[in-house]
């Protein structure tokens, strides 16, 4: 098929988009009101489709400031919105690039699962003890925590390690294509320094030091300990945030899929987490969107006319550009992605900072002393592996701590 073709469900649904503003005779009203989201959206919907954060970082400032959305009404946006163009991202994503999410479509279905789980515990007995101000504090402030280890881990913990770990490190942000190349330089340089190569099939005396019995037991129960425990309880927790603030579940997935890479030999690329997370995040925001607009019993719960409005005019927009976001998701452009990552991150806790907390000093104290827990774990792991520099020179390097608790 042609080109086009990625962007089938956009053109499947302008046809409709336009009946339905003749039809209704919403246009004037929807686009004259809502233009700023409109605009908003543009850069959104790409986001939404090429990162893990969704485009809800550009849409929160311009909903709160200009339209002057309540929390519940911004969550309704969020989800209905999401679900357009999150989907139409996970079709291009089926269709063009199958080769993300194939080897993980197990853990797709799994995470996908306990996430509506969440989403419905959520919107039950959830909803009527959390607040959405509450949910936001937590959600901000563990997304700001997570970003800075992930920081430090991509750019700062190679340089505390041994050369030999630092090649384990760039090791692990190469996809499956260039592994076989990655192999052949490092033996090239063990030649050349005179060292043994570290090939199993030629080495089995370091192959026997290296992994023995106890390692593969441990490493199985980790394994064991992250897909029925951590799996569960990551996927609830993000149905949850996308039940009471629109979005969560694709956080928690990419989340996640660090620790499995903290955990196991066979590694998730940034990429195929963005898309899986992409896919699950469209699949929560269906289901959040149809329970929402069948709740009719009591009126005051129902979604506000103008979430439907702002819907409306933003819709089309977000069919095509998050569609358009998926297709940077290529290995030239992975860097690229994950700093785009840590700065949106650290941009929706400033814009969350400053629109929501406020003056909120208890909220400001509970966020500084979780962010300063961090930095100072991040400075214990750095100054402890930098010490024990010398001592990991001599010890295999699929023993190489992390601060995500990987052994790798």
């Amino acid at each position: 098929m042609k080109e086009w073709a990625s962007f089938l469900p956009a053109c499947l649904f302008f046809p409709c988009w336009l009946l339905i503003g003749t039809r209704e005779d919403i246009f004037a009203v929807a686009i004259s009101n809502y233009y700023p989201m409109m605009v908003a959206m543009i850069i959104g919907s790409m986001i939404a489709g090429s990162t893990p954060l969704g485009g809800g970082i550009i849409a929160f400032p311009v909903s709160v400031i200009i339209l002057n959305f309540t929390s519940t009404e911004g969550r309704d946006f969020s989800l209905m919105i999401q679900s357009f163009g999150m989907s139409a991202a996970s079709f291009l994503i089926f269709y063009k690039k199958q080769h993300l999410i194939a080897a993980h479509t197990d853990l797709l279905c799994e995470f996908t699962f306990f996430s509506l789980i969440g989403l419905v515990i959520g919107m039950g007995p959830v909803s009527e003890v959390l607040t959405p101000y509450t949910v936001d504090i937590i959600y901000t402030t563990v997304v700001t925590c997570l970003v800075l280890i992930f920081i430090y881990e991509d750019f700062l913990h190679s340089k505390a390690l041994p050369k030999r770990d630092r090649a384990s490190v760039l090791h692990l942000e190469k996809n499956e294509d260039s592994d076989r190349a990655f192999v052949a330089e490092e033996e090239e340089e063990d030649a050349d320094d005179g060292e043994p190569s570290l090939d199993l099939a030629t080495n089995d005396d370091s192959n026997k030091a290296g992994v023995t019995g106890e390692d593969e037991q441990e490493g199985s129960l980790k394994q064991k300990i992250v897909h029925y425990v951590c799996l569960p309880l990551f996927a609830i927790i993000g149905g949850i945030l996308s039940s009471q603030i629109g979005s969560g579940s694709d956080i928690a997935f990419y989340f996640f899929g660090s620790v499995v890479n903290a955990t196991s030999a066979h590694k998730i690329s940034g990429n195929e987490l963005t898309a899986v997370s992409v896919i699950v995040m469209a699949t929560v925001s269906v289901f959040g969107s149809i329970l929402r607009i069948t709740t009719q019993s009591d009126q005051a719960m129902a979604v506000d006319l103008s979430v439907y409005l702002c819907l409306f005019a933003t819709s089309p927009i977000v069919t095509l550009g998050a569609p358009v976001g998926s297709l940077f998701l290529k290995p030239s452009f992975e860097r690229i992605l994950k700093l785009l990552f840590y700065t949106l991150g650290f941009l929706q806790f400033i814009i969350f900072g400053v629109l929501k907390i406020g003056d909120d000093i208890i909220a400001w104290i509970i966020i500084s002393c979780s962010i300063l827990f961090v930095l100072l774990i991040i400075v214990t792991h750095y100054l402890i592996s930098f010490r024990c520099r010398g001592e990991k020179e001599n010890v295999p390097r699929t023993r190489r701590p992390s601060l995500l608790g990987a052994t790798i």
